[in-house]
């Protein structure tokens, strides 16, 4: 197999576009040229990258002029199809089939309905990106599911000395779009009880979201008081969380944040907590605080899953999710104690030997997390779904 189409999004700046964008960089440089069917405007690349995918990126305006005029024409080579929530297919699969179409998911909600579980099962490979994924697919019936979470870039995400730009302070960061299954409310819960306690503390929010309708559920959570609002494009953090308790110099909102740019951010702060009620995939934030050595608190539920262990402090402590009338399908969600998740902070926060010691665990557990190591996993099984095709 010499070409794999991606028909994600490359580049957009979130995280179906990270991944896609690593994923065409590794593909580049094992020598399988990457076929971009969607490319972002602005593209976040440093010169080096670009230059490594420039056959990809000056194809791209012919291959998408040829499948404008021949829309759903079968391609001559393999396409990574995205697949949404509940296995929802976009309309790449119709636009733009290749020669064989692979799915490629990270879903929440488990209440597939039974259209969709059938077409999944008619493609030769679905990769899942976790095993918590995987295993919900294979016990509702499907046998064309293979693993392959996502992975890091080394290369930028390890560990750093600090630019010391907060001297005295405690910095907590927290990641992922601001939403009800991210958990962004126990966070605000926890992080305010944890400043009163200790002044010098400050909340680091990377909770841009692009998608600001889907924040509106967390307004029913107990913790927090309605949501931001959107001005000019973008959440306004900081009198939400005024409003919620926290003083306004103890919040740093750091927007939409370019990927590239997040190293510098992790390795300036002292913790990382990720009390995600739900995490299709693996929850990259998470991967990439823990591979910056920053000392990290995980949730035990679903993507989760894959990346707890001793090297990072887990809230055992989860309830079930309640479900209102218009959410179903959250099977094996977690509800987070904001007790426990304070005890972590606390701890880490006293003893700062023992969080240092635990990231630095992180990132050898992370070593394994590469891209290069995650994608070999993913070519191998394309190559054995395109073989059996043949």
């Amino acid at each position: 197999m010499d070409r794999l189409g991606i028909a994600w999004t490359v580049g957009l700046p979130s995280g179906g576009g990270v991944y896609a964008l690593n994923l065409a960089l590794t593909l580049a440089r094992k020598g399988v040229e990457p076929v971009l069917l969607n490319v972002a405007k602005g593209i976040d690349i440093d010169p080096l990258r670009a230059h490594l995918l420039l056959p990809a990126l000056q194809a791209h305006g012919a291959l998408r002029d040829s499948l404008a005029a021949n829309k759903g024409r079968r391609l001559a080579f393999p396409v990574l199809q995205p697949m949404g929530d509940r296995l929802t297919a976009y309309p790449s699969f119709r636009d733009s089939p290749g020669r064989p179409d692979i799915g490629l998911l990270f879903f929440e909600h488990a209440d597939i309905p039974p259209k969709a579980l059938a077409q999944a099962a008619r493609l030769p490979l679905i990769i899942a990106g976790s095993s918590w994924n995987a295993r919900v697919l294979t016990e509702l019936g499907l046998s064309n599911v293979a693993c392959c979470p996502q992975g890091i870039d080394p290369a930028l995400f390890h560990p750093g000395p600090k630019a010391g730009l907060f001297p005295g302070r405690f910095l907590v960061f927290s990641g992922g779009k601001l939403e009800y299954r991210k958990g962004q409310d126990i966070v605000v819960a926890a992080f305010r009880a944890f400043r009163q306690r200790h002044p010098d503390a400050v909340l680091v929010c990377g909770w841009a979201n692009l998608w600001p309708e889907s924040m509106a559920e967390i307004a029913r959570s107990p913790h927090v008081d309605g949501v931001p609002e959107v001005k000019d494009g973008r959440l306004d953090l900081v009198p939400w969380l005024v409003r919620n308790g926290i003083p306004d110099d103890a919040i740093l909102d750091l927007g939409l944040v370019r990927n590239t740019q997040m190293p510098m951010v992790l390795r300036e702060c002292d913790l990382a907590v990720f009390p995600s009620r739900c995490e299709g995939g693996t929850n990259l934030p998470a991967m990439e605080a823990m591979a910056c050595g920053l000392p990290t608190v995980l949730s035990r539920n679903t993507g989760h899953l894959d990346l707890v262990g001793d090297h990072v402090a887990v809230l055992t402590r989860q309830a079930a999710v309640s479900a209102n009338a218009a959410e179903t399908g959250r099977r094996d969600w977690g509800e987070s104690s904001v007790e426990e998740l304070l005890e972590a902070m606390d701890r880490a926060y006293a003893n700062r030997d023992a969080a240092a010691a635990r990231g630095r665990a992180a990132v050898a557990f992370m070593a394994g997390w590469s891209w290069d190591r995650r994608v070999d996993r993913l070519l191998e099984a394309a190559r054995s779904c395109v073989a059996a095709v043949a």
